[in-house]
């Protein structure tokens, strides 16, 4: 069988884990039509241990960006692609023997399928695992919203939906696959969600882009969340869903901000007062930033409390509330 999936990934200092990732590349039962492999500026040996991986394999290719971010990264391995479909991939994650194939066999399946997802499993540092899931059925955009359904791992999509939609943002350092989610979501891609047991499984690193603390990089987020507030906002105002996007992501945006006052109150309890004020003066001017535009304020005040004392389940109440 052959597969229209090219397979896009961008590295920067992961020689110690990036064989993992790509030795489950190579176990696949199915290959990749191509392997793009796009170095970014790594100062240690990932890209000796890239070349050296793919010295003798006819369909890899490997690059070099020199603009920092993952996104310029991926940027340029999106312009390489000259198959189909894409799939990008990180370079600390790993993938089931059945990966390529399951999602090859699910496009020739459903030849009309824009974007093709399935549910991961997210390994912590603790050594807990949980399952994230992929939503495309019902309102795709609600569960984008609240649940990251676009993250990167999660899903597949023509190569032409990505360019069509801007590609990366690369003004953005975090929740860069969110904010592409977004706009991919906004082009009306017929979506097929594949069951089964999840092929990805994603493992959390202390030094990801993503990180462990909200509060420590909040530009990452909210740069993030401000871009597509921008993107909504240039929907023509008689769009339908303009305002109820609009209301959603100011939801997501007190998520945010009860995240921001959770750190506080650790690091209160540990004593921490610089990263207890610094918290909570983040979770204080982004509440008021919501409130202040808004036109539920009650609502998202609730939704705030709600995911402060719960933490998790919050897409449900929104879902009523919203």
């Amino acid at each position: 069988m052959l597969s229209p999936i090219t397979i896009v990934i961008p590295i920067c200092n992961r020689a110690h884990i990036v064989g993992r990732t790509l030795d489950s590349v190579a176990a696949q039962t199915v290959a990749p039509a191509r392997i793009v492999i796009v170095d970014n500026n790594s100062t240690d040996t990932s890209l000796s241990v890239v070349r050296d991986w793919a010295s003798g394999r006819s369909n890899v290719t490997v690059l070099s960006e020199s603009t920092s971010g993952a996104c310029a990264a991926r940027n340029r391995g999106l312009q390489a692609v000259t198959s189909e479909w894409t799939m990008f991939f990180d370079s600390d994650d790993i993938m089931a023997p059945r990966h390529v194939e399951d999602f090859t066999r699910a496009i020739y399946g459903h030849p009309d399928a824009d974007v093709i997802g399935r549910d991961i499993y997210l390994h912590s540092l603790d050594g807990s695992r949980r399952r994230l899931y992929f939503h495309g059925d019902g309102d795709p955009m609600f569960h984008h919203l609240f649940r990251a359904s676009l993250s990167s791992q999660r899903y597949i999509a023509r190569t032409n939906l990505f360019r069509e939609a801007g590609g990366w943002n690369e003004s953005l350092t975090g929740w860069n696959d969110y904010e592409l989610g977004v706009r991919i979501l906004l082009r009306s891609p017929r979506i097929l969600t594949l069951g089964g047991e999840p092929t990805v499984s994603a493992i959390q690193q202390e030094q990801s882009i993503t990180g462990l603390s909200f509060s420590a990089h909040p530009e990452r987020w909210e740069r993030s969340l401000q871009a597509i507030h921008d993107t909504f906002r240039s929907l023509p105002p008689a769009t339908a869903s303009r305002a109820q996007y609009m209301r959603w992501l100011d939801a997501r945006a007190m998520i945010l901000a009860a995240r921001y006052e959770s750190e506080a109150l650790t690091a209160s309890r540990r004593s921490d007062r610089e990263s207890a004020r610094r918290a909570h003066a983040l979770s204080l001017n982004l509440r008021h930033s919501v409130i202040s535009r808004t036109d539920a304020p009650r609502r998202m005040k609730m939704i705030y409390l709600h995911n402060l004392r719960l933490h998790r389940f919050t897409w449900l109440l929104a879902r009523v509330l919203l």
